[in-house]
């Protein structure tokens, strides 16, 4: 084998050493589920999206075996590029249920919703009781706890940062018994979009005009969001 040989072999096994050092890293997925749960009673994430899609579940009621823990007239999790929500409709908690020793209130809202946009979280609660008494929680600050009884504790508008830039906002987190038992209700994830549209350049109508007067404005189109 010539030298020459040896030499673009030694070359090529040297590429491949690199590109075997240097994986390529997956882009960050939106994601999103309605509910979860772990501890005593474990529900998987359900429904369950991860990607662009969308997965809807109607008059479900979980565990199955026995008096039902959770049960809800709609659940649902959607997913598209830079947007994920998730929502969970006539949402009934019978805390009560569970094998802690300790009567628990019930939990019932109308809808709990979680959206995650460019980045951003934000959560819907509309009707939410616990133990009969309504607790006003819509627009609530991100990472707000609630104490509603000596063994449970609800966390609204949970936002997490993620190690691959992603955000996830969760409507609703309750912990019992310390952490023995958790319950996630509409969850979403999100990632930041790369970049900002940039501003449109100056045109030649912006220039200062004659005598020092201001410069006549050049239109720009726009968006006005209007909430209410």
């Amino acid at each position: 084998m010539s030298p020459r040989t040896i030499g673009v072999l030694a070359c090529t096994a040297a590429a491949g050493l690199v590109l075997a050092a240097a994986p390529a890293t997956a882009a960050p997925t939106e994601s999103a589920y309605a509910i979860a749960a772990s501890g005593l009673v474990k529900i998987p994430r359900t429904p369950s999206v991860s990607g662009p899609g969308k997965e809807s579940l109607a008059s479900v009621a979980l565990p199955t075996p026995g008096p039902s823990l959770v049960g809800a007239k709609a659940l649902n999790a959607e997913v598209k590029p830079g947007h994920a929500e998730s929502s969970v409709a006539g949402l009934a908690l019978n805390l009560g249920l569970l094998p802690t020793g300790t009567a628990l209130p019930a939990l019932s809202a109308e809808v709990i919703k979680a959206d995650c946009r460019d980045g951003k979280g934000s959560v819907s609660i509309a009707n939410l009781k616990v133990g009969g008494k309504t607790l006003k929680l819509d627009q609530v600050a991100p990472n707000t706890t609630v104490p509603v009884a000596s063994l449970l504790e609800l966390t609204v508008n949970k936002q997490t940062k993620n190690a691959d830039g992603t955000l996830t906002v969760t409507a609703v987190s309750a912990k019992l018994l310390g952490k023995t038992q958790t319950l996630d209700i509409a969850s979403a994830t999100c990632a930041k979009s790369a970049g900002e549209t940039p501003e449109p350049p100056t045109k030649p109508g912006d220039k200062p005009q004659p005598g020092g007067k201001a410069p006549k404005p050049t239109p720009v189109p726009a968006h006005l969001d209007v909430t209410g």
